[in-house]
């Protein structure tokens, strides 16, 4: 058996009386390993009497597994993938929109680029929340109108970092995923001008996404893998991949600097945004830091 394998059931002591310890699950095969040891010493198939009598108990676990840390990563990895997928989309259209009734025009000469990018992304992130606050609230519940089979096993999943830390994590880097490809479909709105070509810049990056999902999953496979740090390191990946950390790992430390390193992520996509904004739609402006930029001078003769 492979190191960190779940077991449904167990069986030890003498064939002729063997103990069988079980899971909820695990009944049938704990009634597969009482026949298996039956027929073992059975050599004479004509005989009809028993030579084995097998004591089925069945036992409850009392923390999450290796394959309960396994299951809730995947879970974790699954829940931002598809939140992200259905909610991040909306950022897209968003500049484009205001391209066409000449706001951002306005916006661009009251305030920073890079302050619109960011008012903007995170007015969509308070949607988002709305959103995932409603339908937490619905799978919440879902234990209870369960059968007590199936609620059982929905217990035994569980994540390595404890339950309130998971759920802590699990929002942090959904808001680090939301927000870095937020900003990457607000970046690529920003340069449409048809819904054609809004088509055209968001499938890429919708397929791109695709794949940080796949790799996110491969890493969940192979948590020691020198590819599995690489994943965890990878921006448009890391949230995924760290949440699963979360899920499989105890260790907290790493996810203090994955959330900082993801945080300059979204930052740099930002100000990468603002800028070809301004340089390719607005056609003003270096798009230089904004901390070199200084105020005009002021060459009026009085």
């Amino acid at each position: 058996m492979r190191k960190g394998a779940d077991v449904s059931a167990a069986l030890f002591g003498d064939l002729a009386h063997p103990t069988i310890l079980y899971d909820g699950q695990g009944r049938g095969d704990a009634r597969y390993m009482a026949a298996l040891a039956e027929a073992t010493l059975r050599t004479n198939p004509a005989q009809t009497a028993p030579l084995s009598t097998a004591t089925l108990t069945s036992i409850a676990r009392i923390a999450p597994t290796e394959g309960g840390h396994k299951q809730a990563a995947f879970i974790a990895v699954i829940g931002i993938f598809f939140l992200t997928l259905l909610l991040a989309g909306q950022a897209v259209g968003t500049m484009m929109e205001e391209r066409s009734n000449k706001v951002i025009e306005v916006l661009a000469a009251a305030v920073p680029l890079e302050a619109v990018f960011f008012g903007k992304l995170l007015g969509m992130f308070g949607s988002a929340l709305l959103f995932v606050a409603f339908w937490a609230t619905l799978v919440s519940q879902v234990g209870g109108i369960l059968p007590a089979q199936y609620a059982g096993a929905i217990g035994q999943i569980g994540p390595a970092v404890g339950v309130p830390m998971f759920f802590l994590l699990f929002f942090a880097y959904f808001a680090m995923a939301y927000l870095l490809l937020g900003a990457v479909f607000l970046g690529a709105g920003a340069q449409a001008s048809t819904p054609r070509e809004l088509q055209m810049l968001s499938l890429p990056i919708t397929i791109i996404q695709v794949a940080m999902f796949g790799l996110a999953l491969k890493a969940i496979g192979a948590p020691e893998a020198a590819t599995t740090r690489f994943i965890e390191l990878f921006p448009l990946s890391s949230p995924y991949a760290m949440a699963a950390r979360a899920a499989d790992k105890p260790d907290l430390w790493p996810h203090a600097a994955a959330l900082g390193w993801q945080a300059l992520w979204v930052a740099i996509a930002i100000t990468i945004g603002a800028r070809a904004f301004r340089r390719g739609v607005l056609k003003s402006g270096s798009g230089g830091p904004l901390f070199r930029r200084r105020n005009p001078v002021d060459m009026s003769v009085s």
